[in-house]
C-alpha cells in the first residue's frame, strides 16, 4: 500500500507580522485522493507571505538544512520566540493516524534556532489519545516519555551527540540523520513508518516556491526550474542571460521535464513548445565532461531564446511541474506565493479549477487575483485580517452558490465580517498625497 501524507492544519505565532493565525485545510481521510487548492488573499503586507515562510522553515527542517539567517528579520518584531504547528493526516500500511510536529524558534547567533520540538501521533479511531514520539526543549530531551537519562548509555550518548550537532548547525533534532538511525532502539515498526513517511516520502514530494524566485525572472536574470518527475526533484537555476552547462544526467534529466512539460504548455499557451538547443559537449571545471546548451521559445517555425518570452509565461513555466505533480501525485504538496504574478487571469482561473476538481496532491499558494474567487470552493479559500492576533479567517454568509469574490469587495468595502479585512485608503488622502509629492521636485 502506497503512504499518502498531507498536511491537514498549520498554525504560525510570532512570524513576521502574524502573533497568531491558523489555516485548516478542508481534508478528511476519506478525501486523501484528492486535490486541496488552498488560496490566501489580502492586502499587501497583511501575512500572506508568512505562510508560505513558515512551509519554508518546515521544508528546512524537514531536510536537515541550516535554518533562515536571523538577518531576514523573521521573528515577529518585540517577540523572543517564534512557534510553528503543523498537523498532518497520513495513511499508511498499518493504518490511519493525525500526526502532530511542533517547534519553537529563537534567533541565534546568525540563525534562528531550534528550541523545543516535539512529533506525537494517534490512530483515527474512537477514543485514542496522542502518543508522544519524540520532545526536546533547552532543559531535557524525551523519546517515547523517556528521560534520555534513562535510555541506554550508547543511545544516550548518540541522542546527546545528535542534539549537539542540531544545535551547532541550526538544523532540527527530531529529523537529523543520527536520530534517524536510532529509530530501531526505541520505536516500534507503527512509529518508525510514521516517521519516514515524513522525512523520506511527504519532504520528497514538498516544494516551496517562494517570491525571490519570481523576482529574478521578472528582473530576467534567472528562471529557478522547479523538477518534479520519476524520482527527481529539486530546481534547476536556469540563467536567461547566457547559455548553461550542466552534468549529462542532469542534462538528461533536463530533456524529460521539458517533454513532460510541452505535453501540458501547448494546451494552455497555444502553440508554444519548449527546444532545448543542444550546443556542444565540453569540460566543466572538475574535468568531467558537461553538455552546454540553451532554451528556446518555439511558435510555430519561429525559434527564440526562451529569455525573449514575458515573465508571466516564465513563471508558468517555471512551476509547471510541480503542478503537473499537484494533479497526478496525492503526496505533492506544493506552496507558491504570488501565483498569480504575471499570469493572465483567465487562464490562472481554469489551472486552478482544473487541479482542483481533478487533482490529487496539495497546492497552498497567495495572490491578489480576484478571478479564482469565482473558480475555486469557498471553503478552500482563506483570508487576511488586520487583526494580528487572528491573522487568518475565512469569510462568513457565503453559500454553496454565491460568488466569493463580490462578498469579498463587498466585506472589504462595509465590512460585517468577524474580522476587519481591509486597512482602509482614501482616494482623497492619496491624491492629495500624489500632488504634494510632486511639489517637492518642482
Amino acid at each position: 500500500m502506497k503512504s499518502i501524507i498531507k498536511v491537514k492544519d498549520v498554525q504560525i505565532k510570532n512570524l513576521k507580522n502574524v502573533r497568531l493565525g491558523k489555516i485548516k485545510a478542508n481534508l478528511s481521510f476519506d478525501s486523501m485522493e484528492n486535490a486541496n487548492v488552498i488560496g490566501l488573499y489580502g492586502q499587501n503586507g497583511s501575512g500572506k507571505t508568512a505562510v508560505v515562510e513558515a512551509f519554508q522553515i518546515l521544508k528546512s527542517l524537514l531536510k536537515c538544512s541550516k535554518l533562515p539567517d536571523t538577518s531576514k528579520y523573521l521573528l515577529a518584531h518585540g517577540e523572543k520566540e517564534m512557534e510553528l504547528y503543523f498537523d498532518f493526516l497520513i495513511s499508511n500500511k498499518y493504518g490511519e493516524f493525525y500526526v502532530k510536529y511542533e517547534t519553537t524558534l529563537i534567533n541565534g547567533d546568525e540563525r534562528l534556532r531550534v528550541k523545543n520540538e516535539k512529533i506525537s501521533y494517534r490512530e483515527n479511531e474512537p477514543k485514542k489519545k496522542f502518543k508522544e514520539l519524540i520532545s526536546k526543549n533547552d532543559e531535557s530531551t524525551c523519546i517515547r516519555n523517556n528521560h534520555v537519562n534513562k535510555l541506554n548509555e550508547d543511545v544516550r550518548v548518540s541522542v546527546k551527540v545528535a542534539n549537539k550537532m542540531a544545535e551547532e548547525n541550526a538544523t532540527s533534532f527530531v529529523f537529523s540523520k543520527t536520530l534517524t538511525e536510532m529509530y530501531h532502539e526505541f520505536f516500534d515498526d507503527t512509529a518508525i513508518e510514521l516517521m519516514k513517511n515524513l522525512i523520506i516520502d511527504f519532504n520528497k514530494d514538498f516544494h516551496v516556491i517562494d517570491n525571490l524566485q519570481n523576482g529574478l525572472i521578472v528582473a530576467n536574470i534567472m528562471m529557478p526550474f522547479s523538477i518534479h518527475i520519476e524520482n527527481k526533484r529539486g530546481q534547476i537555476p536556469y540563467k536567461l542571460t547566457e547559455t548553461m552547462l550542466l552534468e549529462p544526467s542532469v542534462f538528461e534529466t533536463l530533456e524529460k521535464v521539458i517533454d513532460q512539460i510541452n505535453v501540458v504548455l501547448k494546451t494552455i499557451i497555444p502553440k508554444l513548445q519548449i527546444v532545448i538547443n543542444k550546443i556542444h559537449e565540453e569540460k566543466m571545471e572538475n574535468g568531467e565532461s558537461g553538455v552546454r546548451f540553451e532554451f528556446l521559445s518555439k511558435k510555430g517555425s519561429v525559434e527564440l531564446p526562451l529569455r525573449c518570452e514575458s515573465a508571466g509565461i516564465l513563471k508558468i513555466i517555471s512551476v509547471l511541474s510541480t503542478l503537473i505533480a499537484v494533479y497526478n501525485n496525492a503526496n505533492a504538496c506544493v506552496v507558491i506565493d504570488e501565483l498569480d504574478a504575471g499570469v493572465y487571469e483567465y487562464l490562472l482561473g481554469e489551472l486552478l479549477e482544473v487541479i482542483s476538481e481533478n487533482g490529487k496532491g496539495q497546492l497552498y499558494f497567495t495572490s491578489h487575483n480576484l478571478r479564482i474567487l469565482e473558480v475555486l470552493p469557498i471553503k478552500e479559500l482563506w483570508f487576511t485580517t488586520l487583526n494580528e492576533e487572528n491573522r487568518f479567517m475565512k469569510l462568513k454568509g457565503v453559500k454553496k452558490l454565491s460568488n466569493a469574490r463580490d462578498i469579498y469587495l463587498r466585506a472589504i468595502q462595509l465590512g460585517g465580517q468577524n474580522e476587519e479585512i481591509y486597512g482602509e485608503t482614501s482616494m482623497f488622502d492619496i491624491k492629495r498625497s500624489f500632488r504634494r509629492a510632486g511639489a517637492v521636485n518642482v
